[in-house]
């Protein structure tokens, strides 16, 4: 049923795609955002920072973002308005020049003294500005303290046949994204990059260009967290891939995959091999590993310092997409957040290596024998 599902949505996906998409609305284009434009003395520890190359929507007293390429960047922030116990239930953007966006920005970092830190968060397929505020929000709970946090917001159509929309979109807004992270990493000495799913593109492409154009900035990042990674699994790990323009300069890289990711199987089929974020054997370019079948955990990757490759699949989730278990469960939570800070995973178990290719795979029995806490 999944199978013929998935079918169904590529061939729908395809047809939509020979379709072009509709002009914004006059109304949305010659909107006034000037009263969207906050001071930044305004701007606290709490709130999150965003640049966002969707077409800003200043209809309404209510910042919003449509789903439209627009070149005219928007830099701002975001400000949590719920209660105590659910601060981000609901919130509040304004927007910054950018000059004051950059230097709010390095102030909250050095701020800090010895625990500086920036956090970037790319979201993914089917997420808009809410979707990607609210992963960015959860990454930067799982720190003892309130890490400075930019939310990357790329024009997604969030919807479920706007895959081939989506694609275009990341690839589209990919040098906006190089642009943003080499002014970053110019300014901050500790970087720590987290992408989910269809935003690993970016991610990978913007660390690769600047290695290349300038390696003493680009040693400024620190860590790298690809989460369901949307991207040609061969491409990444095999020899001379981007796993080791990822790894360069001693970065730690930590990726995390399943073989029971439904969207990441579209994907699949819709690209004829393996994603990165897949553990699935059966579309492996190395086709002595297909018989191995799906739970293969052909998500083993060189045996690199620095390197980590997880294997979800044994989170408890109740979910059906399981794109995002990473986020989504209290073991996936706590791993991530011991990658962040620097902690020990023991509910991780080793993978019997491969021809030298290593890897891991979250065990539900030993988290619950650990611990009996959620990370939120």
């Amino acid at each position: 049923m999944n199978g013929r599902f998935s079918l169904i949505a590529i061939a729908m996906a395809g047809a939509l795609g020979s379709c072009g998409v509709p002009a914004p609305s006059l109304s949305l284009r010659s909107a006034d955002c000037d009263a969207q434009f906050s001071s930044a003395d305004v701007v606290r520890s709490p709130d999150v920072f965003f640049m966002a190359s969707s077409m800003a929507d200043c209809r309404k007293p209510e910042l919003r973002f449509a789903p439209f390429r627009s070149n005219a960047l928007s830099y701002g922030f975001v400000t949590p308005r719920g209660s105590n116990d659910e601060p981000w239930q609901t919130h509040e953007a304004k927007l910054l020049r950018e000059e004051d966006w950059v230097e709010t920005l390095v102030d909250q970092v050095n701020s800090l003294g010895e625990q500086q830190e920036l956090l970037i968060f790319v979201h993914g397929y089917r997420n808009n500005f809410h979707d990607g505020l609210q992963r960015a929000v959860t990454v930067r709970n799982l720190y003892p303290y309130a890490v400075p946090t930019v939310s990357i917001v790329w024009p997604s159509r969030k919807r479920y046949l706007g895959y081939i929309y989506d694609a275009s979109s990341i690839g589209w807004a990919q040098s906006h994204i190089d642009r943003l992270l080499r002014r970053l990493v110019h300014k901050i000495d500790n970087v720590t990059l987290v992408a989910h799913s269809m935003g690993s593109r970016a991610l990978i492409g913007a660390v690769e260009r600047l290695n290349l154009e300038d390696e003493g900035a680009a040693a400024n990042i620190r860590k790298i967290i690809l989460v369901s990674p949307d991207v040609d699994r061969d491409r990444v790990l095999r020899e001379k891939g981007s796993v080791e323009a990822l790894l360069h300069g001693g970065r730690s890289v930590t990726i995390y995959s399943s073989q029971e990711d439904f969207p990441l199987r579209t994907s699949r089929r819709l690209h004829g091999y393996s994603r990165l974020g897949s553990s699935d054997c059966r579309y492996s370019v190395n086709y002595e590993e297909r018989d191995r079948g799906r739970y293969g955990e052909c998500h083993l990757g060189p045996d690199l310092p620095g390197l980590s490759i997880v294997e979800t699949s044994g989170a408890a989730s109740g979910g059906f997409n399981r794109h995002s278990d990473v986020f989504d469960t209290c073991i996936g939570r706590a791993d991530l957040k011991a990658v962040l800070t620097d902690e020990p995973t023991p509910w991780r178990e080793r993978v019997e290596p491969r021809d030298g290719r290593t890897g891991y795979r979250l065990t539900q029995a030993a988290y619950d024998a650990e611990r009996d806490d959620c990370p939120r």
